[in-house]
């Protein structure tokens, strides 16, 4: 890798550009002072004294004991041992101070999201926030979920899932209600609903004259009433349908434009 990559690559790290500098310059040449530091990088003293003072604060650079003023880089995989443990355990602090901030200040939330890849993110993170039931309507596979899925499986968190599509289940155990109409190996992802523990909401789609994915999460009890009732009650026609055979007739039909739409 070029100097100039690596120099890169340390900043996007929280290096600055001079403490990348002379830690590559103590990786290259060994123990220096800070006067040849200065001299092999080309900048003044004073820079180089500030800069090696924060590193060795950091933990980036240590001095020799027997010599003065002399440092030397601490080894790569130690430095960046530490730096990844000190940013997992800072990640951990921060996402529990945040998320309680969060809560506290946000009792109702709506928010709104763009892409399918945040539908598949977002859906994880409340997953992984289960602690009871879950219900899911869908028209794609669940291998997305599969990890978080399973985790469900392990904490006894009851999954309910419905589907017009064939929906592949091996190796996860869900309550799957579906039409097992086939999928068509062409047609992409269109559809996504989600509650979870009867408290948030998650709802997502795209279609043909829309090709990108528009979502919303929230903990709106109406919201979240709401589409529990549209899961239950695609479950429930489902059920009399295979219990009785076909049951949507005229009798009951409402001659709506939407029922056009849709049947």
């Amino acid at each position: 890798m070029y100097e100039v990559e690596i120099i890169d690559c340390l900043t996007k790290l929280n290096f600055t550009k001079l403490e990348a500098q002379v830690y590559l310059v103590l990786l290259e040449s060994g123990p220096l002072s800070g006067y040849q530091v200065a001299k092999k990088i080309e900048i003044s003293r004073s820079s180089i004294y500030n800069a090696l003072d924060h590193m060795y604060e950091k933990g980036i650079v240590m001095l020799l004991s027997d010599k003065t003023s002399t440092y030397v880089a601490e080894k790569p995989e130690t430095l960046f041992n530490k730096l990844n443990y000190e940013y997992i355990e800072n990640s951990k602090k921060a996402i529990r101070g945040l998320t309680e901030l969060f809560e506290t200040k946000h009792e109702e939330r709506h928010s709104n999201f763009k892409g399918f890849e945040s539908a598949i993110f977002k859906t994880k993170e409340l997953l992984n926030a289960a602690e009871s039931e879950v219900y899911i309507n869908m028209d794609f596979d669940l291998s997305y979920f599969r990890e978080e899925l399973v985790s469900l499986n392990k904490r006894g968190v009851r999954i309910v899932v419905f589907s017009f599509y064939q929906i592949n289940t091996t190796n996860i155990d869900i309550e799957l209600y579906s039409h097992n109409r086939p999928v068509n190996p062409t047609t992409s992802p269109s559809r996504l609903m989600i509650v979870v523990d009867n408290k948030v909401t998650l709802l997502a789609d795209t279609y043909k004259e829309r090709a990108t994915w528009l979502g919303t999460i929230t903990n709106n009890s109406l919201m979240v009433s709401i589409i529990a009732e549209h899961i239950h009650n695609d479950i429930y026609l489902l059920k009399l349908r295979n219990n009785y055979g076909f049951i949507f007739d005229d009798k009951v039909s409402l001659h709506t434009k939407f029922e056009n739409n849709c049947l």
